[in-house]
């Protein structure tokens, strides 16, 4: 066996506690390390206070530590170069390099991307004037979608179902600034009505692993109804995924990508997150994002009986096609316990006195988002606030453990969905 590593975590919500969950089961890890992380995360691996966006900070430190790999977890850093900047300083780096994150960064990139390459996406148009776009859509039929092009936390997306609607959105961002640059230019695009799929795939130089699918709830509420939020809950597999579904997402979508990156002479070496709608038993692309998904990346790595060590380390040494990524083949399930208020105005700094009363077993895990230590108790430090997973032979029995756990801690400062799952019909 090859020496044990020593790792750093990049990243403070839970996907990155369950990557760390993860790769604190690998026999390869030696000394596990998260900057900035969160009070699960403490649990198991040594979190530092070091500022992710100071890259010479996070350098030193890896050579202090004599780290061998370090995995980015956020969006945001992929954009702002900190992988190029690692890996031209010899520090082995999971997570894709600035210029192939403009797939995520930029939604006008990744809409001129897919059309280059002739992969199927709801058509669009691009605008940066208020003018110039409350005109277009004064001449458009509904529903519309309306984007930010930048990165906008998951939240720079509007769905508009009359024109009232889409000149607010168009106000509000053009106008007010309501994601700053990100907003800066806009994307007025096709409503394809059809259901939603998040599918991954590992990515490296010459070869491309599909890795698997859950579906997200994005709304606040129950029934699809509220604000857009990160991500409410998720859950694999689906009785909406069929043989002929997967077979067209590895063809017309992943290859393509694949294929796409290739022509266009960029390197890339990371996971891909495929935010698809199907309509008619035909994929989408409706975005893609340069990391793994939250909460998916929690449901998926519940199932994963393969080393996601290895995977990360065939993935940066272009030795993907030596990998066969192995499951466990059972039912999971992710519940977002949230703050009250969220995704808007919410209170922090809330304690969560029962989270000892969710029982642990092989069958559910707690990820921590958005929690902090003091004095040896958990309490309340963002939006989402715990994700809750659950795994099981059947989806319905995934869902009643999952949903006992959260009726058990009974934390009055939050909510959550109650139908995560449901929509598998």
């Amino acid at each position: 066996m090859k020496k044990k590593l020593n790792i750093l975590v990049i990243g403070s919500g839970a996907r990155e506690h369950s990557i760390c969950w993860s790769l604190s089961k690998s026999k390869k890890t030696n000394k596990l390390f998260c900057i900035p992380g969160n009070a699960g995360i403490s649990k198991i691996a040594s979190c530092e206070e070091i500022n992710p966006v100071d890259k010479k900070s996070i350098l030193k430190f890896c050579n202090e530590k004599k780290i061998e790999l370090v995995v980015i977890g956020p969006e945001e850093y992929l954009a702002a170069g900190l992988s190029d900047f690692l890996t031209k300083n010899n520090v082995k780096t999971f997570g894709p390099s600035k210029k192939a994150s403009r797939l995520e960064s930029s939604k006008s990139f990744a809409k001129k991307f897919l059309n280059r390459h002739k992969i199927s996406t709801p058509s669009y148009k691009e605008f940066t004037s208020l003018v110039d776009a409350k005109k277009f859509l004064k001449n458009s039929s509904f529903p519309l979608v309306i984007k930010a092009d930048g990165l906008a936390a998951g939240k720079g997306v509007v769905i508009c179902q009359k024109l009232s609607e889409g000149l607010l959105a168009l106000g509000e961002i053009l106008s007010k600034k309501k994601f700053g640059n990100a907003g800066k230019k806009i994307i007025i695009e096709e409503f394809i009505e059809g259901f939603e799929i998040s599918f991954f795939a590992f990515f490296d130089k010459k070869s491309f692993l599909p890795f698997g699918y859950a579906l997200d709830h994005k709304k606040a509420y129950d029934n699809d109804v509220g604000p857009n939020t990160g991500g409410m809950g998720c859950f694999t597999p689906s009785k909406l995924m069929n043989k002929n579904l997967e077979e067209q997402i590895y063809k017309n979508i992943i290859k393509k990508t694949f294929c796409g990156l290739r022509k266009d002479k960029v390197d890339y070496r990371g996971v891909i997150f495929f935010g698809l709608i199907i309509k008619n038993n035909k994929p989408y692309i409706i975005e893609y994002n340069v990391r793994f998904g939250d909460p998916e990346c929690q449901t998926l790595l519940r199932d994963l009986k393969t080393d996601l060590l290895d995977i990360f380390l065939a993935t940066i040494e272009d030795e993907l096609s030596k990998i066969k990524i192995s499951k466990y083949n059972m039912k999971v399930i992710c519940v977002v316990l949230a703050s009250l208020g969220y995704p808007g105005n919410y209170q922090k700094n809330k304690l969560l006195k029962n989270l000892d009363k969710i029982k642990k077993s092989n069958n559910i895990e707690v990820f921590h988002a958005g929690t902090k230590l003091v004095k040896n108790k958990f309490y309340s430090n963002g939006g989402r606030v715990l994700c809750i997973t659950a795994r099981s032979t059947t989806l319905e029995n995934a869902r009643r453990i999952a949903y006992k756990a959260i009726k058990a801690m009974n934390w009055k400062n939050g909510f959550y969905r109650k139908d995560i799952g449901i929509k598998n019909k």
